[in-house]
């Protein structure tokens, strides 16, 4: 398997984003540890990355590894939907 690659669009260390990055990293770490690549993009201090991967909401969480891309908007609290939306489920 190569390594899972994930780009998570936040807004700043708002109590949504802080959430977000600690249940990616979690399950992560749980299902594929070490074979995941997470860059956490704050639309605060990068408005330009955000802009580019036309970001309507946040948190937004895309997987471009493995094709195909997929993405994940809003709350990513709920580690079932997190796991299927990145295709983790069966492991």
């Amino acid at each position: 398997m190569s390594k899972l690659a994930l780009h998570l669009y936040i807004n700043g260390k708002s109590h949504i984003s802080v959430e977000a990055i600690d249940n990616l990293n979690t399950i992560c770490q749980e299902k594929v540890p070490g074979e995941y690549e997470l860059e956490v993009i704050d639309i605060q201090l990068d408005p330009d990355r955000a802009e580019e991967a036309g970001i309507l909401a946040i948190p937004t969480l895309i997987r471009t590894w493995p094709l195909p891309v997929t993405r994940m908007i809003g709350a990513l609290t709920v580690k079932s939907r997190v796991m299927a939306g990145l295709g983790l489920s069966n492991l």
